[in-house]
């Protein structure tokens, strides 16, 4: 029984907006615990399973992974560099530009793998249209 529930359990059916509330919790986490400068220095992997992995570098390609991302590359990345120039990193600030970051990242994500394309928005929940 056990091996049936986590069989089935896996097969779970993963949203955008999911990954995209993955993302954010990556990002937060990662500035909060290295920094900005880390954090815009590294990139993000999404793979096959749909989950978000941040790497200090770009990793090497291997076929394996539905979407790579450098962060330095996406334009949310010089907002929040911009910003932080000025102002101190805060849980409040950390939760903005973590939302703003995952934007662009699944906006680069979706760009680059039709698997990601694939899953649904949202979760349908029952009787509500």
């Amino acid at each position: 029984m056990h091996v049936l529930a986590r069989w089935f359990g896996s097969l779970r059916r993963k949203t955008r907006e999911d990954i995209a509330n993955r993302v954010a919790e990556v990002m937060a986490q990662v500035l909060f615990d290295i920094g900005i400068d880390r954090l815009l220095n590294g990139s993000m992997l999404l793979d096959r399973e749909f989950k978000p992995r941040f790497f200090a570098v770009l990793p090497a390609a291997t076929g394996d992974d539905l979407a790579v991302v450098a962060l330095r590359d996406l334009e949310e990345a010089h907002v929040l560099r911009a910003y932080v120039q000025d102002a101190a990193l805060d849980a409040a600030t950390v939760a903005r530009y973590a939302r703003l970051m995952s934007e662009g990242m699944m906006r680069r994500m979706l760009a680059a793998s039709p698997a990601l394309r694939a899953l649904p928005e949202r979760r349908v929940k029952p009787g509500v249209p």
